[in-house]
């Protein structure tokens, strides 16, 4: 496992200015993929590291892992549920306290694929997406952040969404809803910030790709319970990759280096070994059409439509460059 920090350490080309050595990185949803790359990450520039995530079992195997390589004084981590307000604020109190709060970077991260196909179905798919995907956010974000306003140090925000929170994928209008409502709240809250006389606090919104991570293996266990088999049930996974997609710590080497621009991204729109930047422009540019030329939602998918999408895509077209 060296070798994974040693390997954090070549891809910096300099460290982020805000989270340097000795100052506190918070990671919810840490004990795999997305967050146990940037609890990874965050170590190896020298950070304390504090995760929480629900799933003990790979928690306590990453904070085994980080304690090795940066020592037990600069590890911190808790089984925490992001949908429930009191757990998160205890986490907070209890990390304050330990590191003297000094929280440069939050990573709020939190996801689940449980949801709903339909905006008919029952609610309890739906209310379990917003209780992880959009609250679990949100409790991080008004547990930490007066946290960090009030220490008047400065800090780097990230929320995690999704390219469904943009473009509106059918097939889970849950999902898509509470990831979107992600983009809207990170919006929101940078406007805020940067509204704030003094303030050093910035927020950005990180949108990833196709990422090899265990969203699908935990949504498929809670789907089918007992009758729940990895093998034939999980299609990819960190263990059982899918060639189009990142691994988690390309993801985030990709997160850092946007946080290292100068300035800094907002809008992290992240690639994959599928997708690439330009057709993601393309994919918005469309979709954003949808409602200033066409007044027609998810024309991606109307068969009047269908066939012209396919080939604007295959379209050379310029001008999406930043």
């Amino acid at each position: 496992m060296r070798f994974l920090f040693f390997y954090c350490v070549l891809k910096q080309t300099m460290a982020l200015d805000l989270m340097t050595t000795g100052r506190t990185a918070i990671i919810s949803g840490g004990a795999t993929g997305l967050g146990r790359a940037a609890a990874i990450k965050c170590g190896s520039l020298g950070m304390r590291v504090c995760i929480a995530d629900i799933d003990e079992k790979n928690l306590v195997a990453t904070a085994r892992l980080l304690t090795d390589e940066i020592g037990s004084d600069n590890v911190y981590h808790s089984v925490v549920d992001v949908a429930d307000m009191a757990a998160v604020h205890k986490f907070a109190q209890e990390v304050s306290a330990r590191y003297d709060n000094d929280v440069g970077f939050l990573f709020a991260n939190a996801g689940t694929g449980i949801g709903s196909a339909s905006v008919l179905s029952e609610l309890d798919g739906w209310r379990k997406n917003f209780d992880v995907n959009f609250f679990g956010i949100l409790h991080f974000l008004q547990a930490f952040v007066p946290l960090m306003l009030q220490s008047e140090k400065p800090g780097i925000i990230v929320n995690t969404g999704s390219k469904q929170g943009l473009t509106n994928v059918p097939g889970n209008p849950a999902y898509n809803a509470a990831k979107g409502s992600i983009r809207l709240i990170t919006e929101q809250l940078q406007h805020e910030l940067r509204s704030k006389p003094d303030c050093k606090i910035s927020a950005h919104l990180f949108i990833p790709g196709f990422v090899n991570t265990n969203l699908a293996y935990n949504y498929f266990r809670e789907l089918k319970g007992d009758d729940f088999d990895p093998e034939k049930d999980v299609p990819w996974s960190e263990e059982k990759p899918a060639s189009g997609a990142w691994n988690s710590s390309q993801a985030i080497d990709f997160l850092f280096d946007a946080l290292q621009e100068k300035p800094s991204r907002f809008y992290i729109l992240c690639p994959d070994n599928d997708v690439t930047t330009q057709m993601d422009y393309k994919r918005l540019r469309w979709y954003l059409d949808d409602i200033l030329v066409r007044d027609l939602p998810l024309s991606r998918w109307h068969p009047d439509y269908k066939d012209a999408f396919a080939v604007y895509m295959k379209e050379e077209e310029g001008g999406f460059d930043r």
